[in-house]
């Protein structure tokens, strides 16, 4: 058992001068809002909250937090970090009425990963080790947010650094980029990989004709071709009659629906997202079934949820391939103390326990917007 004896939230922002570009806007900035939780035994335990994308949603959700949650986490007793669930019950019914279930997804999410931190550093234990004692040291990534406009120079880039699977966003205006497709694939080397991620851009009368028309390059994934608002008959009606694999996941907010997917046989790969919904006590559901190499886990955020994420990637699908946004971003590569490693395109993880890095206050201070704590 923990108890909490102090939270911090940081909200930290990051300006663009090179905007990523998915088919539902821009993104100008790169916000994070991570929370650290403390107990009385002095381990922290960090989290992040998805805060992406409107402008606006990591401050109104830093109000939130501040507002509405972190009271019920001080002097609160821990048994198993899903009791974050039992603790939060009556909030959610805030949420309900305001049908703004998304943000209380997100900050339960964080709370969520940071106790399974502190439960591992109280056991003193890397977080990996702590949820699958036979979890792997490393894990396998893909260069993603990769542009459509300057694909080739990017992947380029990306293979100089390492990497040897790429995700490219098309879909931008509703078409198939079919020039640029294969402008990617003459330039693919032998034992790369590539995915493309539609970003829910394609309309679902033309997604079908699509995919056939590109079925002749060897795609490793299609992501979300549709609007993941499609009902759940409709998109798997896509997905088995598609020639390509199609991946999806990380804006299903039900498990009903996710253990819908994730047992469909034609659907290979089903990307949860720790920092958007339920959190790594979700994920992990799936370890020890025979669904667990379709696991890959999605995220776009600071280093906070993306070594997090790594870890548990590691224990669930020691075998698959995480995501690692390639645009610059401090909040990811400068958050800690020290650098994440990733070399050949592999996360090479630490034997320190929970997650394994501590916070920069360097990092905080230069791109602190505001903070709260208690």
């Amino acid at each position: 058992m923990i108890k909490i004896k102090k939270v911090k939230i940081y909200h930290l922002e990051y300006p663009l001068k090179d905007f990523v570009i998915a088919s539902f806007g821009l993104m100008k900035s790169r916000p994070a809002l991570l929370i650290e939780i403390k107990d009385y035994n002095n381990n922290t335990g960090l989290g992040e909250i998805w805060s992406n994308f409107p402008a606006d949603g990591a401050s109104y959700k830093f109000n939130l937090f501040k507002n509405i949650f972190i009271d019920k986490l001080i002097d609160t007793n821990f048994n198993d970090p899903s009791d974050v669930y039992k603790i939060y019950k009556s909030i959610k019914t805030i949420f309900v009425q305001s049908a703004d279930l998304g943000s209380y997804d997100s900050i339960i999410s964080a709370i969520n990963s940071a106790i399974w931190d502190l439960f591992a550093k109280n056991k003193q234990t890397p977080l990996n080790k702590f949820l699958n004692k036979k979890s792997s040291n490393e894990i396998n990534t893909y260069a993603s947010g990769i542009n459509s406009n300057d694909a080739i120079n990017t992947i380029n880039k990306a293979r100089e650094s390492g990497f040897n699977a790429f995700k490219i966003k098309i879909g931008l205006n509703s078409n198939l980029d079919f020039k640029l497709i294969n402008k990617i694939f003459k330039f693919k080397l032998p034992n790369e990989k590539i995915m493309l991620d539609v970003n829910q851009g394609w309309d679902r009368k033309y997604a079908l004709i699509y995919l056939r028309k590109i079925k002749k390059y060897p795609i490793y994934w299609i992501e979300e071709p549709i609007s993941a608002l499609s009902s759940d008959r409709e998109y798997l009606k896509l997905v088995n009659s598609s020639p390509a694999n199609i991946a999806l996941g990380e804006n299903i907010y039900n498990e009903k629906t996710f253990d819908l997917f994730i047992k469909n046989k034609n659907l290979n790969f089903i990307q949860p997202d720790i920092s958007k919904y339920g959190g790594i006590s979700f994920p992990i559901k799936y370890m020890n079934t025979k669904y667990k190499n379709k696991v890959f886990l999605h995220f776009l955020g600071s280093g906070v949820g993306y070594i997090s994420s790594a870890h548990v990637m590691s224990a669930i699908n020691s075998n698959g391939l995480l995501e690692t946004d390639f645009n610059k971003n401090p909040l990811r590569d400068l958050i800690f103390t020290e650098p994440i490693k990733v070399t050949d395109g592999k996360i090479k993880l630490n034997s320190t326990p929970g997650i394994g890095f501590n916070l920069s206050k360097n990092t905080l201070k230069k791109y602190l917007i505001k903070q709260f704590v208690k």
